[in-house]
């Protein structure tokens, strides 16, 4: 899990966590040649050179004169990577310079810091810097990123929903890291209600793991039903998705609502061709509901060429159960002619005296009467 949310965030890197924040490049043929270049840069970032927007959180026109030379030379010490010198010039501003503490400032060294690999450093900077100034999104998502990396998934669950709150654009993408995170820190009342949010449409479009996010959510809670709302909605939405479908399987299944999880199933099987783990699903389906006739067809769809003591030994049961015990005599015979195994010869042996088939009961039972510790196969010998 971890992997996967590090790689869905490298999208968010370049303005989370990457060098420099605001790049700047002032170039001799400039308008602003004949200022000092940081001041040009602020200018540029402000809006005062080109006459876009207002200033807003990030721009350096926002700081005194002196810090906003320090942090413009941070800033090309980072676009250089050259993250220890930038580190060095803002740690050594602040503490020369208490009194001119910034969340710009504290952001830029932030970044720096997590580009030198001091994680456990840069979260207590880029949480200084949303105390400084709790709108930053960007000191939001690098506090989450940090504490995610610091494995304290509860305050990256926190720090992911500010930043989402706090962003302008409310990119939904992060309100899924935050779910994520409350998941693997054991929060699931709040990851249950970051992915309902998720899912009632309010944060865009809603995706297929945002209904994921919010089944294993709901089931881990122990409210399975908290997801009936978003799941009905889902397969609506994504009628044709086998996905949407073998979700709303594993919800009704963990529900054990076993007739809507069987016919979920089997409408995975009409969009696509179920793998022989989920055919042999569908058949503990059908044996729960009491069809065990419709349970051995898709137990002996589920047979491979390597299939195992106890695949024979459920479609053998499931033909007994159907009472076709011709066809689950055959079935065991098949399968102890390629493998030996006591478990099947007990069941021949069961389906023998069910029959009244004595003396192939006794030559079944009497075939592992040596090997069964429990005793009963030489019991059923006895008997027969």
């Amino acid at each position: 899990m971890r992997k996967m949310l590090r790689q869905s965030l490298e999208w968010l890197l370049p303005w989370i966590i990457g060098v420099g924040l605001i790049w700047f490049v002032v170039t001799p043929g400039d308008a602003a040649e004949s200022v000092p270049a940081e001041d040009a840069a602020a200018a540029v970032t402000s809006g005062e050179a080109n006459g876009d927007a207002p200033a807003s959180l990030y721009d350096l026109a926002n700081l005194p004169r002196k810090l906003r030379k320090v942090v413009f030379r941070a800033a090309t010490y980072g676009k250089r990577r050259e993250p220890q010198k930038a580190v060095d010039l803002l740690t050594g501003h602040l503490r020369d310079h208490p009194d001119q503490d910034h969340y710009l400032l504290r952001l830029h060294l932030a970044q720096n810091l997590a580009d030198l690999d001091e994680t456990a450093l840069a979260r207590e900077h880029y949480r200084r810097s949303v105390q400084l100034e709790p709108d930053l999104d960007r000191g939001w998502l690098g506090l989450a990123d940090t504490s995610y990396d610091l494995e304290d998934f509860e305050l990256a669950g926190d720090a992911f929903v500010q930043g989402y709150r706090t962003s302008p654009e409310h990119p939904s993408q992060v309100l899924y890291f935050a779910g994520a995170a409350y998941l693997m820190g054991n929060e699931t009342e709040r990851a249950v209600d970051v992915f309902t949010e998720l899912t009632s449409g309010d944060a865009g479009f809603p995706q297929l793991p945002w209904y994921r996010g919010l089944v294993i959510a709901a089931a881990r809670l122990g409210r399975p039903e908290r997801a009936d709302a978003a799941v009905a909605r889902m397969v609506d939405t994504f009628a044709e998705e086998p996905d949407a479908w073998y979700l709303k399987y594993q919800h009704e299944a963990g529900k054990k609502n076993y007739r809507e999880a069987a016919v979920s199933l089997r409408f995975v099987g009409f969009l696509r061709e179920l793998t022989p783990a989920e055919t042999q699903q569908l058949g503990d389906l059908y044996v729960v509901l009491g069809v065990p006739w419709l349970a051995s067809r898709q137990y002996a769809a589920a047979l491979g060429d390597s299939a195992r003591a106890e695949e024979w030994e459920r479609l053998g049961s499931a033909l007994v159960a159907a009472h076709e015990t011709d066809a689950a005599l055959d079935v065991l015979n098949e399968a102890l002619a390629a493998e030996e195994s006591p478990r099947l010869w007990a069941l021949l042996g069961d389906i023998h005296y069910l029959r009244q088939e004595y003396a192939q009961a006794r030559e079944a039972f009497a075939r592992i009467a040596d090997r069964d510790e429990s005793g009963r196969a030489l019991l059923m010998e006895g008997y027969c």
